[in-house]
Protein backbone atom coordinates (compact mmCIF):
# COMPACT_ATOMS: atom_id res chain seq x y z
CA UNK A 1 0.00 0.00 0.00
CA UNK A 2 1.61 3.16 -1.12
CA UNK A 3 1.87 5.92 1.50
CA UNK A 4 0.15 9.19 0.62
CA UNK A 5 2.05 12.46 0.46
CA UNK A 6 0.58 15.56 -1.10
CA UNK A 7 2.49 18.81 -1.48
CA UNK A 8 0.56 22.09 -1.24
CA UNK A 9 1.02 24.73 -3.91
CA UNK A 10 0.20 28.25 -2.79
CA UNK A 11 -1.11 30.23 -5.73
CA UNK A 12 -2.22 33.83 -5.66
CA UNK A 13 -5.32 33.85 -7.81
CA UNK A 14 -8.60 35.69 -7.79
CA UNK A 15 -11.39 34.05 -5.85
CA UNK A 16 -13.79 32.08 -8.04
CA UNK A 17 -17.30 33.36 -8.49
CA UNK A 18 -19.63 31.57 -6.08
CA UNK A 19 -22.55 32.18 -8.44
CA UNK A 20 -20.81 30.04 -11.03
CA UNK A 21 -20.63 26.84 -8.99
CA UNK A 22 -21.10 23.63 -10.93
CA UNK A 23 -22.31 21.11 -8.36
CA UNK A 24 -22.68 17.43 -9.13
CA UNK A 25 -26.39 16.61 -9.34
CA UNK A 26 -26.87 13.62 -7.10
CA UNK A 27 -30.25 13.92 -5.37
CA UNK A 28 -28.43 14.02 -2.04
CA UNK A 29 -26.88 10.57 -2.42
CA UNK A 30 -23.33 11.70 -3.20
CA UNK A 31 -21.33 14.59 -1.82
CA UNK A 32 -21.33 17.31 -4.50
CA UNK A 33 -18.05 18.49 -5.99
CA UNK A 34 -18.58 22.24 -6.06
CA UNK A 35 -16.33 24.16 -8.42
CA UNK A 36 -16.49 26.88 -11.03
CA UNK A 37 -14.64 24.64 -13.49
CA UNK A 38 -15.59 21.28 -14.96
CA UNK A 39 -11.92 20.68 -15.76
CA UNK A 40 -10.94 21.34 -12.12
CA UNK A 41 -13.54 18.79 -11.09
CA UNK A 42 -12.02 16.26 -13.49
CA UNK A 43 -8.58 16.91 -12.00
CA UNK A 44 -9.96 16.28 -8.49
CA UNK A 45 -11.60 13.02 -9.56
CA UNK A 46 -8.37 11.80 -11.14
CA UNK A 47 -6.29 12.77 -8.09
CA UNK A 48 -8.73 10.90 -5.85
CA UNK A 49 -8.54 7.81 -8.07
CA UNK A 50 -4.76 7.82 -8.07
CA UNK A 51 -4.38 8.31 -4.33
CA UNK A 52 -7.01 5.78 -3.29
CA UNK A 53 -5.53 3.14 -5.62
CA UNK A 54 -1.90 3.82 -4.74
CA UNK A 55 -1.06 4.58 -8.37
CA UNK A 56 0.53 7.96 -7.71
CA UNK A 57 1.06 8.97 -4.11
CA UNK A 58 1.72 12.60 -5.01
CA UNK A 59 -0.59 13.70 -7.86
CA UNK A 60 0.81 17.21 -7.71
CA UNK A 61 0.08 17.99 -11.36
CA UNK A 62 -3.63 17.40 -10.82
CA UNK A 63 -3.67 19.53 -7.69
CA UNK A 64 -1.83 22.35 -9.47
CA UNK A 65 -4.17 22.29 -12.45
CA UNK A 66 -7.29 22.19 -10.28
CA UNK A 67 -6.19 25.17 -8.20
CA UNK A 68 -5.11 27.16 -11.27
CA UNK A 69 -8.61 26.66 -12.61
CA UNK A 70 -10.39 27.31 -9.30
CA UNK A 71 -8.41 28.90 -6.48
CA UNK A 72 -11.35 28.42 -4.08
CA UNK A 73 -11.69 24.68 -4.71
CA UNK A 74 -12.72 23.61 -1.20
CA UNK A 75 -13.06 19.93 -2.04
CA UNK A 76 -9.49 19.73 -3.33
CA UNK A 77 -8.07 21.50 -0.28
CA UNK A 78 -10.12 19.27 2.01
CA UNK A 79 -8.97 16.14 0.20
CA UNK A 80 -5.35 17.01 0.91
CA UNK A 81 -6.13 17.95 4.51
CA UNK A 82 -7.48 14.42 4.99
CA UNK A 83 -5.03 12.26 3.06
CA UNK A 84 -1.66 13.93 3.57
CA UNK A 85 0.43 12.34 6.37
CA UNK A 86 2.19 15.67 7.00
CA UNK A 87 0.45 17.72 9.70
CA UNK A 88 1.72 21.06 8.39
CA UNK A 89 0.37 20.26 4.92
CA UNK A 90 -2.92 19.10 6.41
CA UNK A 91 -3.36 22.32 8.37
CA UNK A 92 -2.32 24.62 5.54
CA UNK A 93 -4.86 23.12 3.18
CA UNK A 94 -7.52 22.94 5.87
CA UNK A 95 -7.18 26.70 6.42
CA UNK A 96 -7.75 27.25 2.70
CA UNK A 97 -10.79 24.96 2.77
CA UNK A 98 -12.19 26.93 5.72
CA UNK A 99 -11.56 30.23 3.94
CA UNK A 100 -13.84 29.30 1.05
CA UNK A 101 -16.28 26.86 2.62
CA UNK A 102 -19.14 29.38 2.48
CA UNK A 103 -19.11 28.89 -1.31
CA UNK A 104 -19.92 25.20 -1.31
CA UNK A 105 -22.65 22.72 -0.41
CA UNK A 106 -23.77 21.81 3.09
CA UNK A 107 -22.17 18.38 2.76
CA UNK A 108 -18.80 19.82 1.73
CA UNK A 109 -18.96 22.28 4.60
CA UNK A 110 -19.52 19.34 6.92
CA UNK A 111 -16.39 17.67 5.53
CA UNK A 112 -14.42 20.77 6.48
CA UNK A 113 -16.02 20.77 9.93
CA UNK A 114 -15.13 17.09 10.38
CA UNK A 115 -11.51 17.91 9.60
CA UNK A 116 -11.57 20.80 12.06
CA UNK A 117 -12.93 18.49 14.76
CA UNK A 118 -10.19 15.96 14.01
CA UNK A 119 -7.48 18.57 14.42
CA UNK A 120 -8.89 19.55 17.80
CA UNK A 121 -9.64 15.97 18.92
CA UNK A 122 -6.79 13.84 17.62
CA UNK A 123 -7.78 10.80 19.68
CA UNK A 124 -11.35 10.69 18.39
CA UNK A 125 -12.35 7.22 17.20
CA UNK A 126 -15.91 7.84 16.09
CA UNK A 127 -15.86 10.37 13.20
CA UNK A 128 -19.37 11.47 14.19
CA UNK A 129 -19.52 14.36 11.74
CA UNK A 130 -18.50 12.07 8.89
CA UNK A 131 -21.27 9.66 9.82
CA UNK A 132 -23.73 12.56 9.86
CA UNK A 133 -22.79 13.15 6.22
CA UNK A 134 -23.57 9.51 5.39
CA UNK A 135 -27.17 10.18 6.42
CA UNK A 136 -27.33 12.78 3.65
CA UNK A 137 -25.15 10.93 1.12
CA UNK A 138 -25.76 7.26 1.77
CA UNK A 139 -24.64 6.11 -1.68
CA UNK A 140 -21.24 7.77 -1.68
CA UNK A 141 -18.68 4.95 -1.76
CA UNK A 142 -15.84 7.49 -1.62
CA UNK A 143 -17.18 8.89 1.63
CA UNK A 144 -17.28 5.44 3.23
CA UNK A 145 -13.75 4.80 1.94
CA UNK A 146 -12.58 8.04 3.57
CA UNK A 147 -14.11 7.10 6.92
CA UNK A 148 -12.53 3.67 6.74
CA UNK A 149 -9.17 5.26 5.90
CA UNK A 150 -9.43 7.63 8.87
CA UNK A 151 -10.35 4.84 11.30
CA UNK A 152 -8.50 1.75 10.06
CA UNK A 153 -5.79 2.12 12.70
CA UNK A 154 -7.77 3.79 15.49
CA UNK A 155 -11.02 1.83 15.29
CA UNK A 156 -10.70 -1.16 12.93
CA UNK A 157 -14.10 -2.63 13.80
CA UNK A 158 -15.91 0.53 12.74
CA UNK A 159 -13.55 0.92 9.78
CA UNK A 160 -14.47 -2.58 8.61
CA UNK A 161 -18.16 -1.69 8.67
CA UNK A 162 -17.61 1.40 6.54
CA UNK A 163 -15.22 -0.43 4.21
CA UNK A 164 -17.81 -3.13 3.66
CA UNK A 165 -20.41 -0.45 2.96
CA UNK A 166 -18.24 1.06 0.22
CA UNK A 167 -17.98 -2.24 -1.66
CA UNK A 168 -21.63 -3.01 -0.99
CA UNK A 169 -22.46 0.17 -2.89
CA UNK A 170 -20.13 -0.83 -5.71
CA UNK A 171 -18.81 -4.39 -5.65
CA UNK A 172 -16.18 -3.50 -8.29
CA UNK A 173 -14.82 -0.58 -6.25
CA UNK A 174 -11.20 -1.73 -6.22
CA UNK A 175 -9.71 0.69 -3.70
CA UNK A 176 -12.53 -0.13 -1.28
CA UNK A 177 -11.10 -3.64 -1.02
CA UNK A 178 -7.63 -2.23 -0.46
CA UNK A 179 -8.49 -0.21 2.63
CA UNK A 180 -10.71 -3.07 3.80
CA UNK A 181 -7.78 -5.49 3.54
CA UNK A 182 -5.49 -3.34 5.65
CA UNK A 183 -8.24 -2.81 8.19
CA UNK A 184 -8.70 -6.57 8.52
CA UNK A 185 -4.94 -6.87 9.08
CA UNK A 186 -5.14 -4.36 11.92
CA UNK A 187 -7.98 -6.43 13.39
CA UNK A 188 -5.91 -9.65 13.04
CA UNK A 189 -8.43 -11.14 10.59
CA UNK A 190 -5.88 -12.36 8.09
CA UNK A 191 -8.09 -14.67 6.04
CA UNK A 192 -10.61 -11.90 5.48
CA UNK A 193 -7.75 -9.57 4.58
CA UNK A 194 -6.56 -12.05 1.98
CA UNK A 195 -10.05 -12.30 0.50
CA UNK A 196 -10.25 -8.50 0.32
CA UNK A 197 -6.91 -8.25 -1.47
CA UNK A 198 -7.95 -11.02 -3.87
CA UNK A 199 -10.95 -8.90 -4.78
CA UNK A 200 -8.66 -5.89 -5.14
CA UNK A 201 -6.60 -7.86 -7.66
CA UNK A 202 -9.76 -9.07 -9.39
CA UNK A 203 -11.08 -5.56 -9.98
CA UNK A 204 -7.72 -3.86 -10.72
CA UNK A 205 -5.62 -6.62 -12.34
CA UNK A 206 -3.40 -4.29 -14.37
CA UNK A 207 -2.38 -2.06 -11.44
CA UNK A 208 0.67 -2.76 -9.30
CA UNK A 209 -0.76 -1.80 -5.93
CA UNK A 210 -3.16 -4.77 -5.47
CA UNK A 211 -0.26 -7.22 -5.75
CA UNK A 212 1.89 -5.10 -3.45
CA UNK A 213 -0.91 -4.92 -0.88
CA UNK A 214 -1.48 -8.67 -0.82
CA UNK A 215 2.27 -9.24 -0.63
CA UNK A 216 2.39 -7.05 2.50
CA UNK A 217 -0.14 -9.38 4.13
CA UNK A 218 1.68 -12.54 3.05
CA UNK A 219 4.96 -11.23 4.42
CA UNK A 220 3.29 -10.53 7.74
CA UNK A 221 1.95 -14.08 8.04
CA UNK A 222 5.16 -15.75 6.87
CA UNK A 223 4.22 -16.79 3.32
CA UNK A 224 7.41 -15.35 1.86
CA UNK A 225 7.63 -17.27 -1.40
CA UNK A 226 4.16 -16.14 -2.45
CA UNK A 227 4.93 -12.61 -1.28
CA UNK A 228 8.08 -12.55 -3.41
CA UNK A 229 6.13 -13.47 -6.55
CA UNK A 230 3.60 -10.72 -5.89
CA UNK A 231 6.21 -8.07 -5.11
CA UNK A 232 7.94 -8.83 -8.41
CA UNK A 233 4.58 -8.65 -10.21
CA UNK A 234 3.79 -5.29 -8.60
CA UNK A 235 7.13 -3.83 -9.64
CA UNK A 236 6.78 -5.23 -13.15
CA UNK A 237 3.47 -3.38 -13.48
CA UNK A 238 4.56 -0.14 -11.83
CA UNK A 239 8.23 0.90 -11.76
CA UNK A 240 7.33 3.98 -9.68
CA UNK A 241 7.09 1.64 -6.67
CA UNK A 242 10.73 2.35 -5.94
CA UNK A 243 10.70 0.72 -2.49
CA UNK A 244 9.92 -2.73 -3.90
CA UNK A 245 13.43 -3.73 -5.12
CA UNK A 246 14.74 -3.36 -1.57
CA UNK A 247 11.81 -5.38 -0.23
CA UNK A 248 12.51 -8.10 -2.80
CA UNK A 249 16.09 -8.34 -1.56
CA UNK A 250 14.85 -8.57 2.04
CA UNK A 251 12.40 -11.36 1.19
CA UNK A 252 15.06 -13.27 -0.74
CA UNK A 253 17.43 -12.96 2.22
CA UNK A 254 14.68 -14.18 4.54
CA UNK A 255 13.99 -17.20 2.32
CA UNK A 256 17.68 -18.00 2.13
CA UNK A 257 17.94 -17.85 5.91
CA UNK A 258 14.94 -20.17 6.30
CA UNK A 259 16.33 -22.65 3.78
CA UNK A 260 19.67 -22.79 5.57
CA UNK A 261 18.05 -23.97 8.79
Amino acid sequence: MKSIFLIPIILILSCSNSNNLNDEKTNGKLIPISTSSNEAKEQFIEARRLVQNGLNNNPIEHFEKAILLDSSFVRMYNFISIYSPDDSIKKMNHELAKKYKHLVSKEEQMLVEATEFRFNNSDDKSEKIMFEITKLCNSDKYLYHTISYLLFRKNPILAIKTGLKSVEIDKSYASGYNILGYTYINNKEFKKAENAFDNYIKYAPTDGNPYDSKADLLMQIGRYEEALVLKKKAYELDKSFDWIPEEILEIEAKLESINEK
